[in-house]
């Protein structure tokens, strides 16, 4: 059966008074279009792998790049129906709950006043070990995206890598499914000191939650400057004289060109400045005659 939405928004007029016996006026009222009745809806249930029903599952639809747009929470029976969705746009549809696997729907495209079923299977997970999880900061507390996590094994003589990751978004990483043993787990990023903590798993099903503070490393934050002197034809200019500047602006706003470095470039017409501090620069060039 097909649900029935509003065409129109809900409207109010502007009060009209009878004041006088037999009195005749008028209420003019303008509906404005119901945005949602340009939706359609998604429902179904989720099972485990027994058929039975998983209370308390999270149903989430996302667009294409899995930004979340809408969520519900399955019922007793195991069932979810999410309205409202937009129609015109492509969708992804997950399933998942905590212990559980993350199941995937089969994406779509809703259509207005479509109703898409989707049903989900959700597989137990039953691992007695152990997880890490924490965040990848610098000295001011903000998160650090991009950093290598290796995770080694040091209950023998040498360490061991057994896992590595690379921090999200918002400086997060975790390892799953630790068996017992000795661990370290070390963060690496260009421009700051490897960090690393010890932990030790010891029995099972333990969660620990470990923080790595990377501190700057003033040597690997030195940046490189690098280019070719040409001539007008795009001719290579050996032996050019290439000076460095740093650029700042004064208390006035104007420009300030301070000469830092100075090399040549070699035969191939190349120059690099190495080791060059975080800030503004430009260069200058030129060939004395023979």
């Amino acid at each position: 059966m097909a649900t029935i939405k509003d065409i129109y928004k809900l409207g109010q007029s502007e009060e009209g008074s009878i004041v006088q016996k037999g009195e005749e006026i008028r209420i003019d009222l303008d509906l404005q279009d119901n945005i949602l009745s340009n939706t359609g809806s998604v429902s179904g249930t989720v099972v485990d792998e027994n058929n039975n029903p998983v209370p308390g599952a999270i149903v989430k639809i996302t667009d294409s790049n899995y930004v979340p747009k809408y969520h519900a929470i399955t019922n007793d029976n195991g069932e979810y129906i999410i309205d409202n969705v937009e129609a015109g746009t492509e969708y992804s549809v997950l399933a998942n709950k905590d212990s559980y696997t993350i199941e995937e729907g089969t994406t779509f495209v809703m259509q207005e006043g479509q109703q898409i079923e989707r049903d989900f299977t959700i597989i137990k997970i039953d691992s007695t070990n152990s997880f890490l999880a924490g965040e990848i900061l610098d000295k001011d507390d903000v998160k650090l995206e991009g950093a290598t996590v290796n995770l080694y094994e040091t209950s023998g003589d040498t360490p061991v890598l057994v896992k590595n990751t690379i921090s999200n978004a918002f400086g997060q990483y975790v390892f799953l499914d630790l068996p017992l043993g000795s661990y370290t787990v070390e963060s690496y990023l260009l421009g700051y000191t490897n960090t690393s903590s010890n932990f030790v798993v010891d029995k099972d099903n333990q969660m620990f939650d470990i923080d790595l503070l990377m501190l700057d490393d003033p040597i690997s934050k030195l940046g490189t400057i690098n280019g070719i002197i040409k001539d007008k034809d795009g001719k290579a200019i050996p032996a050019a004289s290439v000076v460095l500047f740093e650029v700042t602006i004064d208390s006035e706003g104007k420009e300030v060109l301070t000469a830092i470095r100075r090399t040549l470039t070699n035969d191939e017409g190349l120059y690099l400045f190495e080791e060059v501090p975080q800030g503004d620069y430009k260069i200058k060039a030129n060939k004395l005659s023979e």
